[in-house]
């Protein structure tokens, strides 16, 4: 039976889920006003407010059912009979309860799916998602099996089978999201360490705020925080589980540097690896248009790309490379 380190882990989480839902509830609207402001909006663009829409909804209802849980277990039936870890372990599996843990569910599963189209754009390559595409259908079968036996009339997420299953879906989320993590991360920094930029436009591509966004670098320090201390047993598990607040907060961090057309697209990794495989070297030299005499008389060694801003790159007046 849980007891009070449980107990005030429950506290404090609920307390770390109320900021987080009102970073995310700020930018879900920077995130309107963004589309509002944006004169062409394509197709992607509506996407994703539809898809962050939803995960908002999502968010909301699982926050809103664990503060709920809490008031009813530490308020209304504080005189409960045998204490607040009596109630817990009683209404473990009310309906509620369990209406909240399906919306987490499914706002990771969105979540992690929405990360492993943003693996095939910077990768351009669809062999890269096989491998995670496989743990993400796994971990939706644990999220099921895990529904299934906390929601039974005598389940709990806390105790018996259903822990077993959770393991399995944190595990699985965790091993997703440092393999989706460190592919993003590598790619990113590989192409960054290799070409040089003369605009702020063209280097919040590869920066430190792009990896961390783009490669959902939160999360997957929370969700390692949560399953390490859930391994090994520790009620203090649970003061971790904020990390679910990721599954709404990063999607709508992506949505808003597409929005703002700081995103990578497919173009843009085909266009760096252009520039790069043309160069025939590690390093490339960014320049802008219209460059100075020094650059001008460097282009016997080889054709500087042009970074102007608001978009990567462009070579020029280079015939078709054939390997």
């Amino acid at each position: 039976m849980p007891g009070s380190l449980f107990q005030n882990s429950f506290y404090v989480v609920n307390n770390i889920n109320a900021i987080l839902y009102g970073v995310e509830l700020v930018l879900y609207f920077m995130t309107l006003r963004q589309i509002v402001r944006n004169r062409h909006r394509t197709s992607m663009d509506k996407f994703l407010v539809v898809f962050t829409t939803i995960i908002l909804v999502l968010i909301t209802i699982y926050w809103t059912t664990q503060a709920f849980f809490g008031q009813q277990m530490w308020v209304v039936h504080a005189e409960y009979q045998g204490g607040m870890d009596a109630y817990l372990e009683d209404h473990a599996a009310v309906w509620y309860q369990t209406w909240g843990s399906a919306a987490v569910m499914t706002s990771n599963l969105m979540s992690d799916a929405l990360m492993l189209y943003r693996l095939y754009v910077i990768w351009d390559n669809r062999a890269m998602v096989v491998f995670p595409s496989i743990i993400w259908l796994s971990s939706l079968a644990c999220c099921l099996a895990l529904l299934y036996y906390s929601g039974r009339p005598d389940g709990n997420y806390f105790a018996g089978i259903a822990t077993k299953f959770a393991t399995a879906w944190n595990s699985l989320t965790f091993s997703f999201n440092v393999i989706v993590t460190a592919l993003i991360c590598s790619r990113i920094v590989y192409i960054g360490r290799r070409l040089t930029f003369a605009d702020d436009a063209s280097r919040s591509y590869v920066g430190a705020v792009a990896i961390m966004i783009e490669s959902a670098l939160p999360f997957t320090i929370g969700s390692m925080a949560y399953v390490i201390t859930y391994g090994i047993g520790s009620d203090i598990a649970y003061a971790f589980s904020c990390y679910s607040m990721f599954t709404a907060i990063t999607p709508q961090l992506i949505a808003l540097r597409v929005l703002t057309r700081r995103a990578w697209r497919r173009e843009h990794s085909t266009r760096y690896l252009t520039s790069i495989n043309f160069s025939g070297q590690t390093n490339e030299t960014a320049t802008h248009a219209g460059h100075d005499a020094e650059s001008a008389a460097e282009k016997h060694v080889d054709e500087s790309l042009v970074f102007p801003s608001g978009s990567l790159s462009r070579v020029s007046d280079i015939p078709p490379y054939t390997a």
